[in-house]
């Protein structure tokens, strides 16, 4: 379990959620069900039935997702909207999905929180130090 200081899109605060974990099993970015549900309606996203998913458009201008990660020390990781934008083709005909799912976790699981899955370890390289019980991240070499 990590700290959450906050995230961010356009400089307005979009969780109240201050926990958050890093799992490598999770393909998207997952958090509470209405905050996600809120993030969507802010870029245009439509449910994809009641699975917690959205799809978005392939060519949609979105705005950045700021992550601040710490407590006494914080840092920021951003991710743009093609980050966060995962591009689904089959032969020629595309399809994008918001890589964000809404889930609620309950507290006697540690919820609620934020789970920073593929779409955050896309872009920043992460070591998990179980030894010393910390987690490390960095940028991503191009």
């Amino acid at each position: 379990m990590i700290s959450l200081a906050g995230m961010t899109m356009n400089g307005a605060s979009v969780t109240t959620v201050r926990k958050a974990i890093v799992d490598s099993g999770t393909s998207l970015l997952a958090g509470p069900v209405s905050e996600v549900k809120a993030i969507a309606a802010k870029v245009g996203a439509t449910a994809v039935g009641s699975t917690g998913e959205y799809q978005i458009s392939c060519t949609a201008s979105l705005p950045s997702l700021t992550v601040t990660i710490g407590s006494s020390s914080q840092k920021q990781f951003v991710l743009t909207g093609d980050d966060y934008r995962i591009k689904i083709c089959i032969l020629f005909e595309c399809e994008c999905l918001l890589g964000m799912a809404g889930i609620d976790i309950p507290s006697r699981d540690g919820g609620p929180l934020w789970i920073l899955g593929d779409v955050f370890m896309r872009k920043y390289f992460t070591v998990f130090d179980v030894g010393n019980q910390q987690l490390g991240f960095a940028n991503i070499a191009k």
